[in-house]
């Protein structure tokens, strides 16, 4: 029996976007192996988010954590700008 996968994509636009898919890029490249499918591109001023995984609770505890993170680069560089 095939377990469920759940899996979100999400986009996010801005003129930072370079310096928010830099904060994003070492968590992807840090996340839990078998667990959870994480990809993150740059095209543009558009970051693409996509994760992918069994277990519906890894996918909303990380997706919360990928926003959370974005936001609070966000809230970094309207202080500092």
């Amino acid at each position: 029996m095939s377990r469920r996968r759940f899996s979100t994509k999400v986009e996010i636009k801005t003129k930072n976007s370079q310096i928010i898919y830099v904060a994003l890029k070492p968590d992807i490249n840090n996340s839990i192996e078998g667990h959870i499918s994480t990809n993150l591109k740059l095209i543009g001023d558009t970051i693409f988010l996509n994760i992918d995984t069994d277990d519906l609770s890894h996918l909303r505890a990380s997706l919360n954590s990928y926003l959370r993170l974005a936001k609070s680069a966000t809230n970094c560089l309207d202080i500092t700008l």
